[in-house]
């Protein structure tokens, strides 16, 4: 398979758009459940909320600081388990379904084709998901581990606050840029043949130059909601609303992935995408 060079071509991220908003509802709808239920096992902003909680908890012990972030999370981590092997099944659908619409230019959800998706792409999903998981897991770990040692180290609120906060930006860009560097593994493993550790090889290889435009991509979806995560906790909102704005995150952002994902993938390999070529007759059609 030959990489095209396309280092500053930004094409792709804006046809990641374009197709989000033409088919992200249906890949919304598709992971919808389980992105819901993986809240329950790990929040992706805990780490946010506690920089608006820092008087009320003693950050100065470890399992406190643990428990005050993870709460409501821990108490119902069945929830999320069973969100995450849910996943792993609409992950390998949703392959299937972004891959099909781009290289024959048919775009379906049928049940027919769940099988044959399942067969072909689950244990590649499978690999994908525990990856991803565990990358935000030790994040979100270091985060916390890191927030406890300011604490102890800094009597000061305001230097606290402003190592907090760095710590805060490091560690979310430091997932993207790790989600952004792995975004093409899935693809060739599926695609190439290539087993995980090549296949991860060529991933690399083929994201030269495009990594920086790959976070940029990731974070105009995931800056808004952290936004509104950040006022909604200004106010106190709740532990309901923290709850639901973390589902509504996953429900949007691992969706958006899985386009941008394909979207780079058939970009850097230079293959012809057939859901623009049945766009354009479908447009001249009407002329």
């Amino acid at each position: 398979m030959i990489v095209k060079d396309s280092t500053k071509n930004f094409n792709c991220f804006k046809s990641t758009w374009r197709y989000f908003a033409d088919k992200g509802i249906y890949l919304i709808l598709l992971n919808l459940v389980p992105t819901l239920m993986l809240t329950f096992l790990l929040s992706p902003s805990s780490t946010m909320y506690y920089l608006f909680n820092v008087d009320r908890v003693d950050a100065t012990n470890l399992g406190a600081l643990f428990g005050s972030m993870w709460d409501l999370p821990y108490s119902f981590w069945y929830i999320g388990i069973v969100g995450f092997v849910l996943l792993v099944f609409t992950g390998s659908v949703s392959f299937g379904v972004i891959d099909r619409h781009m290289r024959v230019g048919e775009f379906t959800v049928s049940p027919r084709y769940i099988k044959n998706r399942l067969n072909y792409n689950l244990l590649t999903s499978i690999r994908f998901v525990f990856v991803a998981v565990l990358s935000l897991l030790f994040y979100s770990v270091v985060t916390t581990v890191l927030y406890y040692l300011w604490a102890n180290l800094f009597s000061n609120y305001a230097t606290k606050m402003v190592f907090n906060v760095v710590t805060l930006c490091l560690m979310e860009i430091g997932m993207i840029t790790t989600m952004s560097m792995f975004i093409l593994w899935p693809p060739y493993m599926l695609h190439t043949g290539l087993k995980s550790v090549s296949a991860f090889k060529r991933a690399w290889s083929s994201m030269s130059g495009k990594t920086f435009q790959a976070i940029v991509a990731i974070i105009t979806v995931v800056l808004p909601l952290q936004i509104i995560m950040a006022v909604t906790e200004a106010f106190d909102a709740g532990v309901i609303c923290r709850t639901i704005l973390d589902a509504l995150s996953y429900a949007i952002v691992v969706p958006f992935y899985f386009t941008l994902m394909y979207n780079i993938f058939y970009d850097v390999t230079g293959t012809e995408r057939m859901d623009l070529v049945q766009k354009q007759k479908n447009i001249w059609a009407k002329k």
